[in-house]
């Protein structure tokens, strides 16, 4: 059997098919992070109810990214109201999924914690894997809830969700 054309035929089909399924990974993720392309946009809903501990607080958030390809530079925006208490830091943490906790990766709140909060930074390769893998959240402690008061995983926009105004 295994000289039979068959096997010959079969065994032929199988590397071609592995060979087009390697080419077609590589493809796909070139397509994802090229360089040339428009910025990744990125958001994440802020609320008590992400947080690991539990927390009674009435505050919302929202967190809105952007990640430019070449430099890998990530911008935020970050707005909350009705805290519970002084705001005492503010960063993205990973590499975690929802209702577990992690380190933090970056401190974005360098220039101040009043909402907004605004910066960037340059991310490493495992911090761009963290990201477009759905592990990194935000986190904005308080003096009443030290672990935190608001978190929420952030998710990459779809290319319909992205608005005119998130463009520029």
């Amino acid at each position: 059997m295994a000289g039979s054309p068959i096997y010959k035929l079969l065994k032929d089909c199988n590397s071609v098919a592995v060979v087009l399924a390697v080419i077609l990974t590589l493809w796909l993720a070139e397509t994802l992070i090229a360089d040339d392309g428009p910025p990744i946009h990125f958001y994440a809903d802020l609320t008590a109810d992400e947080q690991s501990a539990v927390t009674d607080s009435p505050a919302l958030g929202r967190a809105d990214f952007v990640l430019e390809r070449a430099s890998l530079r990530f911008s935020w925006v970050v707005t909350y109201n009705d805290l519970t208490a002084a705001p005492t830091a503010a960063g993205l943490h990973g590499p975690q999924t929802p209702g577990g906790n992690a380190g933090l990766l970056v401190d974005i709140a360098k220039s101040g914690l009043g909402s907004p909060i605004e910066g960037s930074t340059i991310i490493s390769d495992g911090q761009l894997e963290y990201l477009l893998t759905g592990k990194i959240y935000v986190n904005v402690r308080t003096v009443q809830y030290d672990l935190g008061e608001l978190r929420g995983q952030i998710m990459r926009k779809r290319p319909g969700e992205v608005k005119q105004a998130d463009k520029q």
